[in-house]
């Protein structure tokens, strides 16, 4: 409920070299773009030659990490069949964008509309076992399930090579030598807007312990360093959601539909090469932008399709609470049993409710997506009063 994944876990992707020692030992030449295709190359070719398939798919969206995997794939083989797939939630320009890099690289395209991410809320939380709403890539995974048994993401992208750059300046903005590790865990956890409330203490009930210094403890290796500020941010980055959410979620859906699940940026060989480059090498602080070796993969393969303006297979929460999560929020939360069994305090989704009506703010939206979620997850795996075939 605060960092949106439990560290606590066993990480799918475990590599004690990578880490404060790696960063601190750097020394030139620095790795270059050059390396990092020459190893996504050897990801894809060694793929290919264990699993034989007949076609692949890809998750693709219209930035820049899904371009260079789908584009790298195509020139290594060039007869391959190759089923695009991308999950939008409206007839968004991001699909349109992605099927014309699809067209491009001489690949099928799919785009799977979801008009309603929360109908098979319990089905999905049934398959993952735990209280995420966000959980929507279950649909370009079940979609690419029907074309081949191998599927490629462009995953890792964003952690390893300075993807968040809406994050990075207000995080430098608020740094300094001087700040204590705590000081600036605070910051980069304020940098997570979707992901915290101000008032995110007053969440818990009183069954629930909620202490911010455990919080904070959880992150300390990374801001309790003296690294470069930018790098803090980039271990925290890789050693969070990225391997405590995004990964295992979607290894729960590769296993529950036999696929074989590559990530071609989380191949060893990139995690330890892009940990050994400086930040200025893979974000520009002048031009605002980031994933700049995987930007000259792109320019030196003479690719000008990638958008900017990429939201991923993000979705409009203004929207969507609009459209359909008002409605399945109060109808599911307004007698909650994480209420009742004081798990959570009612007092804070009322207030929360006001205030979405009030300013519409995506960040309340969100924790009551989450807390619709814990109450589904809840019923399913404590008081077993619901199951996977329920319905919202």
């Amino acid at each position: 409920m605060t960092l949106r994944y439990d560290p606590t876990q066993r990480g799918i992707i475990s590599l004690k070299s990578i880490g404060n020692d790696v960063v601190k030992n750097r020394r030139k030449p620095y790795p270059t773009s050059r390396d990092v295709e020459t190893n996504v190359r050897n990801v894809v070719k060694r793929t290919m030659a264990k699993y034989k398939p007949e076609r692949i798919s890809i998750a693709l969206s219209s930035g820049v990490d899904s371009n260079v995997i789908l584009s790298l794939i195509r020139d290594e083989f060039p007869e391959l069949e190759i089923n695009c797939v991308t999950v939008s939630f409206d007839e968004s320009t991001e699909a349109h964008a992605a099927k014309k890099i699809a067209e491009n690289n001489s690949s099928n395209f799919h785009n799977v509309i979801v008009e309603n991410p929360l109908r098979e809320l319990p089905y999905l939380i049934s398959l993952v076992k735990e209280p995420k709403w966000n959980i929507y890539q279950y649909y370009f995974i079940e979609k690419s399930a029907h074309f081949s048994n191998v599927l490629f993401t462009g995953d890792g992208g964003d952690e390893l090579f300075g993807g968040y750059i809406f994050r990075y300046e207000k995080f430098l903005a608020s740094y300094s030598v001087n700040l204590t590790w705590q000081d600036r865990t605070r910051h980069y956890l304020e940098c997570h807007e979707r992901d915290w409330v101000p008032d995110q203490d007053e969440i818990f009930g009183v069954k629930l312990h909620f202490d911010w210094d455990s919080i904070y403890s959880l992150l300390r290796p990374y801001f309790d360093n003296d690294l470069d500020a930018l790098d803090q941010v980039f271990m925290a980055d890789y050693h969070g959601k990225l391997m405590y959410d995004f990964v295992p979620t979607n290894k729960k859906f590769f296993d529950h539909f036999n696929l074989i699940g590559i990530a071609p940026l989380l191949d060893k060989s990139i995690i330890e090469s892009s940990f050994k480059m400086p930040p200025s090498l893979k974000y520009d602080h002048v031009a605002k932008k980031g994933k700049i070796p995987l930007r000259k993969i792109i320019a030196n393969h003479d690719i000008d399709r990638v958008s900017d303006a990429k939201i991923g297979f993000g979705m409009d929460l203004k929207a969507l609470w609009i459209r359909v999560a008002k409605e399945m929020v109060t109808s599911n939360l307004d007698k909650a049993r994480i209420f009742e069994d004081k798990l959570i305090k009612k007092e804070f989704y009322n207030r929360s409710l006001k205030r979405i009506d009030d300013t519409l703010d995506v960040r309340y939206i969100s924790k009551l997506l989450h807390l619709l979620s814990l109450e589904i997850w809840y019923k399913m795996f404590v008081t077993f009063e619901i199951s996977s075939k329920s319905s919202l």
